[in-house]
């Protein structure tokens, strides 16, 4: 009879993921080691990135959580912390799983095969400097095992769906979905989501940002990015031209996803 793997049985695991993020790579491998949670990893340049991590005396089932829950406290952070960069980028996915246990047939699992994502397209790919990827890499070790505050909780299921997966192509699109999330993100943080709220949020992060007056409501105010989308929004009652205020809106995309990336990660 042919022995079962035990969901108690220790183990040592290896799991890799690819994690693509189209528009920026790391210059050189960067290491992880998170010893309360027997893991270390690394982080591998390329198109797509490489992670693989490495989980040892637990159990095959709290492994596999842990590598997991690893790979996407990465992802996360990389987004935000580099989200000016980033063109498109997909949840890590896992290609390969192998678990080494008490029983021969624990090992060599395959999981999947490469995505072979390798192909860049809009704006050359920048390679990031190693010291934010090192602060990076120290943060993410300490995130991953501390204890989530309960209030966090609500915040993190807008920000991993709209932030995080930047899949579209439309710039105009990404726009309005950041937007979105920043009114998500102030209603999480004062119980109000109006636009006002959302120009506080920006011009913590970003007091430089330029900030007129509004030409509907007395006496209010629009920063940069609350104007280019009312002016795509209302074009029509602001007297604005639709095709000029995509092609506002194409032109600071860039600089727009940095700050939404810099509120997130200060949230």
């Amino acid at each position: 009879m042919i022995a079962k793997i035990s969901a108690t049985k220790k183990t040592t695991a290896e799991q890799i993921f690819e994690l693509f993020v189209q528009g920026a790579d790391i210059a050189a491998l960067e290491k992880f080691n998170v010893p309360p949670l027997q893991l270390t990893a690394q982080l591998e340049p390329g198109k797509p990135l490489r992670l693989k991590v490495h989980v040892t005396d637990v159990p095959e089932q709290e492994a596999d959580a842990r590598a997991k829950k690893f790979a996407q406290e990465l992802y996360s952070r990389f987004v935000l912390k580099f989200g000016g960069y980033i063109e498109r980028s997909e949840q890590p996915r896992c290609i390969h799983k192998t678990f080494a246990g008490d029983v021969p047939h624990a090992k060599g699992r395959l999981s999947g095969k490469s995505t072979g994502k390798a192909t860049a397209i809009g704006r050359l790919t920048a390679t990031l400097p190693a010291s934010d990827v090192n602060d990076l890499a120290r943060d993410v070790e300490l995130r991953v095992i501390t204890p989530q505050v309960a209030t966090a909780g609500s915040c993190t299921p807008p920000l991993i769906c709209t932030l995080p997966d930047w899949k579209s192509q439309n710039k105009v699109v990404r726009f309005l979905i950041f937007y979105s999330a920043l009114s998500l993100a102030a209603l999480f943080k004062g119980h109000k989501g109006k636009q006002e709220d959302v120009n506080e949020l920006i011009l913590a992060r970003n007091p430089l940002l330029s900030v007129t007056s509004s030409p509907v409501k007395k006496n209010g105010k629009e920063t940069l990015y609350t104007k280019l989308q009312n002016d795509l929004i209302h074009a029509e009652e602001r007297g604005c031209d639709p095709v000029g205020a995509i092609a506002a809106i194409e032109a600071h995309l860039n600089q727009f996803q940095h700050d939404v990336a810099l509120v997130f990660s200060h949230l």
